[in-house]
């Protein structure tokens, strides 16, 4: 498992070969169309699945190897981890997220990609602060700057076993811009690092 900070900022963080790959050829063999899943909070109308993780399947021990190597990840991004929460998600078609800024009650998140899907990874953007509005509701932060963003700071590839670690913050946009289509399969395991 390699991590790397994107810049000086060190509040962004580039993942490879985060999982072993007899994880990752154990979870490919799910059937991804009729797998049990929910929906997420604040998400609900998106065409996303949250797969359920049973006792012993392969979403289990992928949230269990995780955790196991938190120590690992924690000297990395030079932050102590008590624990972290896992979401499989499943993107179908047609989904996008326009770029946001997650409200505060989003910390630390770690998204590890399970598939390969191009031009379906997760871009972060530079802002300035006056693109930046608090107010007084439950997203505290929104960016009202050029739609869409000018400025990348790092676009992530949909590559599989990759992905990101991002401490949230005021100014960290990001967002998937392009919408998936019918042949592509979006999987990735998002992570609350605690």
């Amino acid at each position: 498992m390699q991590i790397e900070a994107v810049d000086d900022k060190k509040d962004l963080f580039e993942m490879q070969n985060v999982l072993p790959n007899q994880l990752i050829q154990e979870f490919k063999k799910i059937p991804f169309e009729t797998a049990p899943f929910t929906k997420m909070d604040w998400q609900e109308d998106m065409p996303r699945r949250k797969l359920i993780q049973m006792p012993g399947s392969v979403l289990s021990k992928i949230h269990e190897f995780i955790n196991d190597n938190k120590d690992h990840i924690a000297k990395y991004i030079g932050n102590n981890i008590n624990h972290i929460n896992t979401a499989f998600w499943y993107d179908l078609e047609g989904f996008d997220f326009s770029p946001h800024i997650d409200n505060p009650g989003v910390e630390k998140v770690m998204q590890i990609y399970l598939s390969n899907c191009p031009n379906a990874g997760t871009v972060f953007y530079n802002v300035k602060d006056e693109e930046v509005q608090v107010r007084d509701d439950d997203q505290v932060w929104h960016y009202e700057g050029p739609s869409p963003p000018l400025n990348v700071r790092k676009a992530f590839e949909f590559v599989e076993n990759t992905g990101y670690i991002m401490f949230n913050g005021k100014h960290q946009l990001h967002g998937v811009p392009n919408k998936i289509s019918k042949d592509d399969l979006r999987l990735s395991v998002y992570c609350w690092i605690n």
